[in-house]
């Protein structure tokens, strides 16, 4: 298992020296310096050991079981996974065809697992750029689609706006027209009468004059004329009753009966709308046969895990 934390020198540790460790022993099972490693090589009963060189980013691979303490020496091919003994005792005792570990690496060919590996890693790389791709596009449709809404929420205030407008004007210059006609009748018979009670005005000063001022024929024949204009004015206001202008008038509104169910229903109108969101599978065509691959290694016992892979890659002899 990989550390992030920087390994100490095993020897230079032993003397009481604080020394980061380049190079990691697996047969010794600790780190080494610079300076300790080269005595490693040079030594008779260490010169064979296996060694991998410490990757900051990635530290030294450990043979330990994490959980016990104890060699990773064993492999459970039903788990796919490397084991210690107390790890066979107490969590695999069901398990069957537990092989040693040693066996396992020994069957793997760690080319083609590696391989195999690096092409479901592309795999899953390719699947994650895709999905962010496809996200982003989604972004993308899901701005335009809420400006879609608000442009129609838009359109429809304009749409009624512009016909509640259209109604305003319509009924105005409808009222405004007969508004100006009434009001000019009434202001034609005002004009009118005013003729008339000039002409009776006139009449009256006449008939005053004749009868003051004449003699009793020109008196009779004077008052006989006028009688004539006063018959015609009598018939004028008698006739009055039949004149439409002559009716008091009031300009009021009859209301669209279809207004009062229009005001009902718009209290009643919640909302314009539902914003929703609709979720839709998409196809990704994830690449699987990766997968199948190495679970029907796996049961074949011809490949391990990625830790043990991982140990082998990095051995190298010294």
């Amino acid at each position: 298992m990989a550390s992030s934390k920087p390994i100490p020198c095993g020897p230079c540790q032993e003397g009481k020296v604080k020394t980061k460790a380049d190079i990691w022993c697996y047969n010794c099972d600790e780190g080494l310096c610079s300076t300790c490693s080269g005595y490693h090589k040079r030594s008779k009963g260490t010169r064979d050991h296996k060694t991998i060189d410490i990757i900051p980013s990635i530290g030294a691979i450990k043979t330990e079981c994490d959980k016990h303490g104890q060699q990773l020496n064993l492999y459970c091919p039903s788990h796919l996974m490397p084991c210690c003994d107390e790890c066979i005792s107490t969590s695999h005792s069901k398990c069957t065809g537990i092989k040693t570990l040693a066996s396992v690496v020994e069957k793997t060919k760690i080319d083609k697992s590696t391989q195999s590996l690096e092409k479901k890693i592309n795999s899953i790389k390719h699947f994650l750029e895709k999905l962010v791709t496809n996200k982003s596009k989604n972004i993308s449709r899901g701005e335009r689609e809420y400006e879609s809404i608000q442009d129609f929420i838009v359109k429809i205030r304009k749409e009624i706006n512009s016909h509640l407008t259209h109604l305003e004007k319509k009924l105005c210059n409808e009222a405004d027209t007969i508004w100006n006609q009434e009001k000019s009748k009434a202001t034609d018979l005002i004009t009118q009468i005013e003729g008339k009670q000039k002409k009776l005005k006139e009449m009256q000063d006449h008939l005053h004059t004749v009868i003051s001022h004449t003699t009793k024929l020109q008196s009779f024949l004077g008052v006989h004329q006028i009688e004539q204009q006063v018959h015609q004015c009598q018939r004028y206001v008698d006739d009055m009753e039949k004149d439409d202008r002559a009716k008091e008038f009031d300009i009021k509104m009859k209301q669209n009966d279809e207004i009062e169910k229009i005001l009902s229903n718009l209290g009643s109108l919640e909302s314009l709308g539902e914003v929703m969101v609709v979720k839709t599978e998409i196809a990704l065509n994830r690449d699987t046969s990766v997968r199948r691959e190495a679970q029907v290694q796996s049961r074949g016992q011809s490949n391990i895990n990625s830790m043990t892979m991982n140990i082998e890659t990095k051995i190298k002899s010294t």
